[in-house]
C-alpha cells in the first residue's frame, strides 16, 4: 500500500480546506497546488494524528478521509482526531450504498409531497416568500444527506435558481459553495438516478 508521509497529508488538507470554504480556489484546477512549509506543519497540536493518517491509509483514502470531513460540516479545522475518523466511517458507509441512500431519502420526499398535496418539483422548486424550498429545509434537518442533494441538483440544476433568487446571505451561500465543490467528487451516472425519480413518478400517476 502506497502511503503519503505526514507533510503530503498536511498539503492535500490546506488545499482541500481552501477548496471547500472558498469561492477562488479549486483543487482540481489548481492540483491541490498550496503554499506550506513542514515549519508550520510541525508546530500543530494535531501532529501525532496527521501522522497515523499519513501510515494508516493510503493516497487515495487521505484524500477521502478529508473529503469526508469537510463536506461533514467540520470546514475550519479540527479534522484530525477521532470524531474525524468516524466522521469518514460513516461517508464511507454512505458511499458504498449511495443508490440505497438517494432512494430511500426521495422516498421519504415523495411521501412528504402526497401527505402535503404537493408535486415532488415544489419540493424543489417552492421557495415562495423566499423561504428555503422543501429539500434544502431537510438537508438542514438532517433528512437527507448532501450526497442526494448533490445528486438532485446535477439531475434539476436548481442551485443557480437559488442563487439568483434567494434573498439569503447568511445560510444558503455556504450551502451553495458546499453544493458546487463536493459535484466534481461525486462521480454517478444520472440517468440511472433519474430513472429512480421517473419510475417513482409514474407510480403515483398510476396509483392516482
Amino acid at each position: 500500500m502506497i502511503t503519503m508521509d505526514e507533510f503530503s497529508v498536511y498539503r492535500f488538507y490546506l488545499a482541500l480546506k481552501l477548496h471547500f470554504t472558498t469561492d477562488n480556489y479549486d483543487v482540481i484546477k489548481q492540483q491541490g497546488k498550496v503554499r506550506a512549509t513542514k515549519k508550520s506543519l510541525y508546530k500543530r497540536k494535531d501532529i501525532s494524528f496527521i501522522k497515523r493518517i499519513a501510515t494508516t491509509y493510503n493516497d487515495e483514502e487521505v484524500v477521502n478521509f478529508l473529503i469526508a470531513n469537510f463536506v461533514s460540516g467540520d470546514r475550519w479545522g479540527g479534522l484530525f482526531d477521532q470524531q474525524a475518523k468516524e466522521t469518514y466511517l460513516l461517508w464511507k458507509k454512505r458511499i458504498e450504498s449511495l443508490t440505497y441512500t438517494f432512494t430511500k431519502e426521495t422516498e421519504q420526499c415523495f411521501q412528504y409531497a402526497e401527505d402535503n398535496c404537493i408535486s415532488f418539483n415544489s419540493l424543489i422548486f417552492d421557495i415562495t416568500n423566499n423561504t428555503h424550498p422543501y429539500i434544502i429545509r431537510a438537508y438542514l434537518g438532517n433528512t437527507i444527506s448532501i450526497e442526494t442533494i448533490v445528486i438532485l441538483d446535477q439531475l434539476f440544476d436548481f442551485v443557480s435558481i437559488y442563487d439568483n433568487s434567494l434573498d439569503d446571505k447568511i445560510v444558503w451561500p455556504d450551502i451553495s459553495r458546499l453544493i458546487k465543490k463536493y459535484t466534481p467528487f461525486l462521480k454517478i451516472d444520472k440517468e440511472k438516478y433519474h430513472a429512480i425519480i421517473r419510475s417513482r413518478i409514474r407510480s403515483d400517476l398510476k396509483q392516482n
